[in-house]
Formats: C-alpha cells, structure tokens, sequence
C-alpha cells in the first residue's frame, strides 16, 4: 500500500507521515527532502538560482519516482498538487490524505519550524498571513480533486491523527490495495 499525505505547508505532513510510518512499518518518504538530497541545496536556494517552473518539473520527477515503491508512505510538497500529472498520479498510485490546518495553526508551526526559512521560499512574495490565505484559496480545490481522503490536523495530537488514518486506511489494505 502507498500513501501519499498531501496538503499545505505546516499541516503535518511529514511529522505524522513519518509516524505513521513506525505505526504501519511501512517506509517513508519525504519528497522535499529527497529533492535537497538530489539538488544538493535548498528548495529556498534552488528556485532563488533557477525559478518555481525549474522548481516544479524537479519535484514531479522526484513524485514519479516514488511510483517504484511497491509499499511507504509518501509526504508531498504542498505545491504538488499544482501539476495535473501529479494529481493524477498520486490518485492512480495509491490513497491519497489532504492533511487541513487552520491558517492560524499554520502560521504558528510555520514560526516554530527552524526549517522554514531555510527550506521554504516564499510562494508569493506577500507578508506570511496574506500569503498563506492567498495560496490556500488557490490550491483548496486542487488539493479536494486530489484526495480520497481528508483531515483536519488542528488541536489533533499526533497518536490520535495516526490512528484516525490507520482506521481509514484499513478497510483498504485488508482488501490487499
């Protein structure tokens, strides 16, 4: 089984994935950090040097690549899900999670991360509140089209997210998908 945890920055993605993964002994992959381990560099300092769209077409290779794996959990980047062959790909190859925060809940875990400067450019060049707002309101829907599943990770502790997506992940793997 593959799962692919999809979202915003900041929702969880790889603090539950990598959970999840020790849960359901499964291995993990986070593709933003895959992808610095490729570029040897940041994603900040990678799109400074070569732009989003450079960014963008690395980061649906390193998606595809994952399509190998016969079994893990994948967390995504948050702007995966811009590119239709992503989206598509994801949902052919395995379950898909939107992980949802509230952008209040973001812009703290975006403060407490000492990755986000390092790590995260600025998607819009806007102050943080606006940005977050602006970019959700693009990437909702995208991210809804995206997932078979969704689930909010506010006020949630980490245990309880990963047995809620254990629960709605079993009818599945007992299936064998």
């Amino acid at each position: 089984m593959k799962l692919y945890l999809i979202g915003y920055r900041c929702t969880g993605k790889t603090t539950i994935g990598k959970a999840l993964s020790n849960r359901l002994n499964l291995g993990f992959t986070d593709t933003d950090r895959t992808l610095e381990k490729t570029l040897d560099c940041s994603i900040n300092d990678f799109v400074k040097q070569n732009g989003w769209p450079a960014f963008r077409a690395r980061e649906r290779q390193t998606l595809l690549e994952t399509g190998r794996l016969e079994s893990g959990i994948v967390s995504t980047g948050g702007g995966c899900v811009l590119d239709p062959e992503n989206r598509l790909f994801m949902r052919k190859n395995g379950l898909c999670i939107w992980l949802i925060a509230s952008v209040q809940t973001i812009l703290e875990r975006l403060g407490l991360d000492p990755a986000t400067i390092e790590s995260r450019p600025s998607l819009t060049g806007m102050d943080p509140v606006s940005e977050t707002r602006a970019v959700l309101k693009e990437r909702t829907a995208l991210y809804r089209k995206t997932a078979h599943y969704q689930l909010l990770t506010d006020n949630y502790p980490v245990p309880w997210l990963v047995n809620r997506i254990a629960q709605i992940i079993q009818p599945v793997t007992d299936k064998g998908v």
